[in-house]
């Protein structure tokens, strides 16, 4: 059985964490995969967590799908460390992460729909 974790840096706002639940459910839904939403900073479940509970789960392959913008330290180290710990000391799990967000074409279409939606709200920004 395969896995998503979809990793989010996590922040002191409430609306985050109900952003971070949502994208988490409509990723699920749309790829037919469990995915579960886990944060490195302050807030519930931590990564470590929530790979514990998708191993209890019966989960042996997951894929860390990070919910960031670039590759900054909890990318290319803090995240890296805690699953290679995992899978040691868990041994028949199989955990791999894929690259965040970074450049992507559809970002220009998200950008240019916010300016938009800006500029709906509260007039012409100059």
């Amino acid at each position: 059985m395969e896995a998503i974790l979809l990793i989010s840096h996590g922040s002191r706002e409430d609306s985050t964490v109900m952003t971070v639940e949502r994208v988490a459910r409509e990723l699920e839904k749309a790829l037919g995969k469990r995915v579960v939403p886990a944060f490195m900073e302050f807030n519930e479940p931590g990564v470590e967590k929530a790979l514990e509970l998708l191993y209890q789960q019966g989960y042996k392959k997951v894929t860390v799908l990070p919910y960031f913008l670039f590759s900054g330290i909890h990318m290319k180290k803090d995240v890296p460390k805690i699953i290679n710990s995992f899978v040691r000391d868990k041994g028949a799990v199989k955990v791999n992460m894929v690259s965040p967000i970074g450049y992507h074409p559809l970002l220009i279409e998200i950008l240019k729909d916010r300016l938009n939606e800006g500029r709906e709200e509260k007039g012409d920004v100059h």
